[in-house]
């Protein structure tokens, strides 16, 4: 048994994963941490993190590397995503870190990125070894589509679609002709995509079970789920989510503005303002592919990063897989 750390350093938030190595390639959490820092906005923004949004991603990385040595992680693995990927000043960032901690950066591209979340998520459920499914993960800076199983990914793709990328197109609270142009502009974008992805199905004639990770859509499934039920559930990870209910959450949310629903439980005070404009995101996907519901996961990205180091590195660049 040995112990890992993977930092996911999303548009959004910074996440911490630590977690000791199990058999059969399998993974058990051990911490995990998120700090906010919303480094999404502003590079949509101005094409760059900027002084202030460069301070508060060291400062976080900073503080996530104090975990990382104080839970005794023998590797470590940092791996960056849209806003990283696309800031004019994302490689600075990214030498100045390895200046700092030693740790190298991997930015992951769209595709990796949605193979990685679908290992993830094919983990925690215990997927059989001819399943089909589909994964959404809908971040800060993008929106990743996937289709595979415990085989890897299919087809995949990532589209600039992320709550960060879409708080702008919309008033708060939103306005209906507002939030009819943000979906025709991800309709846009989903439908060739969704085309692709479909053709490429094994068992076209079979229901498509579809997983849901990441922050938004989880309290948009909470929320959905309550509203019909009348509790939050405390675990989120199965539970399936009609789009009726989500299209109802979505029109609750839309409702008030960022101040209020920081208030509802189940939601995010740190991405009230983000769920409007994601919530459309969500939506439009599912129209796309005809989806009827989704299956919430809390498992992604960071775990199938491990999962992809226990397992040899198909995916993660052995490189930046640093020892402690």
């Amino acid at each position: 048994m040995s112990r890992l750390a993977a930092l996911d350093l999303g548009s959004n938030s910074f996440h911490l994963l630590v977690a000791d190595t199990r058999p059969r390639g399998r993974i058990k959490r051990v911490k995990t941490r998120k700090l906010t820092n919303r480094l999404g906005e502003p590079v949509a923004r101005t094409g760059k993190l900027g002084k202030d949004a460069f301070k508060r991603a060291a400062t976080a990385f900073d503080d996530l590397m104090e975990i990382v040595e104080d839970e005794g992680a023998e590797q470590v693995v940092a791996v960056a995503t849209e806003a990283l990927r696309v800031a004019e000043d994302g490689d600075a960032f990214r030498k100045e870190m390895r200046k700092r901690h030693g740790v190298p950066i991997q930015l992951l591209d769209g595709r990796d990125e949605a193979a990685l979340s679908l290992k993830g998520i094919v983990s925690a459920m215990n997927l059989a070894d001819d399943a089909e499914v589909l994964m959404m993960d809908l971040g800060g800076g993008s929106l990743e589509i996937a289709l595979g199983g415990t085989g890897g990914m299919a087809a995949g793709v990532s589209l600039p679609l992320g709550g960060g990328k879409l708080v702008d197109h919309v008033s708060d609270p939103p306005r209906l002709h507002e939030q009819a142009a943000l979906h025709r502009h991800c309709m846009e974008l989903i439908q060739p995509a969704a085309e692709e992805i479909l053709a490429q199905r094994r068992y076209p004639d079979e229901r498509l079970v579809t997983y849901g990770t990441a922050g938004t859509i989880r309290d948009l499934g909470r929320l959905g789920l309550k509203m019909i039920g009348g509790a939050v559930p405390e675990k989120v990870r199965g539970m399936l989510v009609s789009r009726d209910q989500l299209e109802l959450a979505y029109a609750h949310l839309c409702s008030m503005d960022a101040h209020a629903r920081m208030d509802i439980e189940g939601i995010s005070a740190k991405r009230a303002d983000l769920l409007p404009g994601a919530g459309v995101a969500v939506l439009a996907t599912m129209q796309a592919l005809d989806l009827p519901a989704i299956t919430l996961c809390d498992w992604g990205l960071r775990e199938g990063v491990l999962l992809d180091v226990v397992a040899g590195c198909h995916i993660v660049d052995p490189k930046v897989v640093t020892d402690r």
